[in-house]
């Protein structure tokens, strides 16, 4: 498994004037020019190149130093994949990719988190699409957040030692908590990979996650994450009943939350957006179990940007479950554990690679 590409120190330079400044890799002519009018369109951010295959792409992060790069995945020469290693063994640069919804497209970007990219975005949607406007304005917040993430060099020669699963022993305690949730944006998947990686396969609760992402990526980041992890991972299903050991995603076109019946915590899909910005959104799923597992839940906030999970944070905390949120220096993104921390939500900050070890605990 990959080190962190996160770091408190940045290796990358704005330039003076304030504007991101991004580089484009794309092959196809048509979305370089639809990216760069709609890049170019934004105040505080301008294209200062194009790339029109990996090889490019490479070359150009060392001569022109950009803010973050834009990286398609399917490119001839070289692909996007081997592209993010390069950069991130020889010049670290924010990444982003912006990857199309084939399913060859979708597990190379999940490969590319894994070498250093730390976001991706859907490409430019049809204008057909009902979410047209919304996807655009979601790239270009993007790669503007992204730009400001601290990323460090990666070796191609030294991969991260798989570490023991972390255990506790069993303590007495009149409630333990019976499920675990997550709320997580941009930079979330690698934040994942790592926590997930470090639990144990006999983990006494279910985890169940909402990830911001388009729901054409769900099923590739779960192959992902179950592949890194001792625990299953699947995307959830209506009805679906939730077990021990296993975690379960948000679809991604659909809210999640948790209903209980005579056989237990049960997944229960909502296909109405409602007022919430995010489908799905994390505070659907963190009032659901305030509500229903009250103090017997862990509630956790990850890297991400906006307030998304806040108020259902909050309202885990008032109902007595534990809660924590990843702390600034080792978040991609401090918008969403910021926003939790500014509602009083929050029992403590963690740093990432903490959090396995206070989760276990707080299962006692």
């Amino acid at each position: 498994m990959p080190q962190s590409v996160i770091s408190t120190s940045s290796t990358t330079t704005h330039s003076t004037s304030g504007e991101t400044r991004v580089l484009i890799a794309e092959d196809s002519a048509t979305i370089r020019y639809h990216l760069t009018m709609l890049i170019n369109a934004t105040p505080g951010i301008k294209v200062i190149g194009e790339a029109k295959n990996g090889e490019e792409a490479v070359a150009m992060v060392e001569a022109l130093q950009p803010d973050v790069v834009s990286m398609d995945i399917n490119m001839p020469l070289m692909d996007g994949l081997e592209a993010t290693r390069r950069i991130m063994e020889t010049h670290p640069t924010p990444v982003v990719v912006v990857s199309g919804l084939v399913e060859k497209d979708v597990e190379l970007s999940m490969m590319a988190i894994e070498a250093g990219a730390l976001a991706v975005v859907e490409k430019p949607p049809d204008r057909r699409d009902p979410l047209y406007e919304e996807k655009q304005r979601q790239l270009v917040r993007t790669l503007m957040a992204m730009a400001n993430v601290s990323v460090v060099r990666r070796s191609a020669s030294r991969p991260e030692e798989i570490k023991k699963p972390i255990t506790a022993n069993l303590a007495s305690r009149t409630q333990r908590p019976e499920i675990i949730v997550i709320g997580a944006s941009a930079g979330g998947p690698s934040a994942l990979n790592h926590i997930l990686s470090h639990l144990p396969a006999d983990l006494s609760v279910p985890v169940v996650i909402v990830q911001h992402m388009p729901p054409e990526f769900m099923n590739g980041l779960a192959r992902w994450l179950g592949k890194n992890s001792r625990l299953r991972v699947t995307v959830a299903l209506d009805n679906l009943p939730l077990h021990a050991g296993t975690v379960y995603l948000a679809p991604g076109a659909a809210h999640l939350a948790i209903a209980r019946n005579h056989h237990g915590l049960v997944a229960k899909l909502q296909h109405e957006q409602g007022a919430h910005r995010h489908q799905p959104s994390v505070d659907v799923l963190f009032h659901s179990v305030a509500q229903v597992c009250g103090a017997r839940a862990v509630g956790i906030i990850l890297t991400g940007m906006g307030d998304d999970g806040a108020s259902g944070l909050l309202a885990l905390r008032q109902a007595g479950a534990r809660t924590f949120a990843q702390d600034r220096h080792t978040a991609t993104v401090f918008g969403m554990p910021g926003a939790a921390l500014a509602y009083g939500a929050v029992e403590k900050e963690v740093a990432l690679a903490e959090l396995p070890s206070v989760m276990m605990k707080a299962l006692l």
